[in-house]
C-alpha cells in the first residue's frame, strides 16, 4: 500500500509540474499585452527555448584502430556501438548499445553495415524488442567489400528503446575506418498543452 501511495504522489507532482508549464505557456501566448506580431514572435522564441529538447547521437562499433570481428553467433546478438562521436542528451548508452527516448516524439535512425569478408552480414533494428527494419549483405563478390544501410523514422513514446542486433550466423567487422555506424536524432517532440 505504501509503494502505491508513493507512486501516486510522484505521479500527482509530475502532473502538477506539467500543468503549470502548460498554463504558463498558454497564458504568455494569449496575454492581451502581446498585441504586435513582433511581441508574439519574441514570446514564441522564448517558449521554444524553454521547452527545447535536443537529442542526437552517432557511434561506431569501436574506437580501436585494430581489426575486430563480431560473430557469427547461433542467435541474434545485441550490438554495442561503443565509440560515440556525439551523444547530445545522453539518450544512447555506449555500454549497452540501447537508445532510450527521453521524450515522446518523432525520431530518425540510420545504420551502416560494412562487410569485407566471405561471411554474410546483417543487422536489424528493434523497437522495444520488436523488429522494425534490417540491412543485410551476402558475402562480397568481385570487389571483396560491400556496404548495406537502412534508415527509419519512428514515433516513440518516452522510455521506448531502440537497439541493433547482428543477425544469426552473420558477422560484422570494424577497424580504424569506422565504417559500421549507428546514428539517430529527434526530429520533433510532442508537447501536451
Amino acid at each position: 500500500m505504501g509503494a502505491r501511495m508513493k507512486y501516486m504522489e510522484k505521479e500527482m507532482e509530475r502532473l502538477r509540474t506539467e500543468n503549470t508549464a502548460a498554463i504558463t505557456i498558454q497564458t504568455s501566448w494569449e496575454s492581451p499585452v502581446l498585441k504586435t506580431a513582433e511581441q508574439r514572435s519574441v514570446c514564441w522564441q522564448k517558449r521554444t527555448r524553454q521547452i527545447s529538447v535536443k537529442v542526437a547521437f552517432s557511434a561506431s562499433l569501436s574506437a580501436s584502430t585494430d581489426v575486430k570481428y563480431i560473430g557469427p553467433y547461433a542467435e541474434a546478438t545485441n550490438l554495442v556501438y561503443e565509440n560515440a562521436f556525439t551523444n547530445i542528451g545522453n539518450a544512447y548508452d555506449i555500454n549497452t548499445g540501447i537508445f532510450t527516448a527521453p521524450v515522446k516524439g518523432v525520431y530518425f535512425f540510420n545504420f551502416v553495415v560494412f562487410n569485407p569478408y566471405a561471411i554474410s552480414t546483417g543487422v536489424r533494428l528493434l523497437k522495444n524488442g520488436n523488429f522494425v527494419v534490417a540491412a543485410s549483405d551476402n558475402p562480397p563478390g568481385q570487389d571483396t567489400e560491400d556496404t548495406a544501410c537502412n534508415s527509419v523514422t519512428l514515433l516513440l513514446e518516452q522510455g521506448d528503446r531502440i537497439l541493433l542486433q547482428l543477425l544469426q550466423n552473420c558477422r560484422i567487422y570494424t577497424d580504424m575506418w569506422k565504417r559500421n555506424t549507428f546514428s539517430g536524432h529527434l526530429l520533433f517532440y510532442h508537447v501536451k498543452l
